[in-house]
């Protein structure tokens, strides 16, 4: 790690054969979110803290619609 960058929080979860990082961590440019997948190869996205209420907003309206997928496989 950067000594310039500090993390301040950090979660993990496994889902299949996925492991994702949720790290807040902070650096010269300011506060920010990375989201870290780690399967086989690593990729991540990194969301200024200054957006994160709107990133939220979006993944909640995309996860109700995926929900409604999910449901639609259990019936057939």
């Amino acid at each position: 790690m950067d000594k310039s960058e500090k993390e301040l929080a950090s979660k993990h979860v496994d889902i299949e054969s996925k492991r994702f990082f949720f790290d807040i961590k902070e650096n010269h440019k300011g506060k920010y979110l990375r989201i870290t997948e780690l399967s086989g190869g690593r990729s991540c996205i990194v969301i200024p803290l200054d957006g994160i209420n709107l990133f939220r907003d979006r993944l909640v309206e995309i996860v109700d619609e995926a929900a409604t997928f999910l449901s639609t496989e259990a019936e057939v």
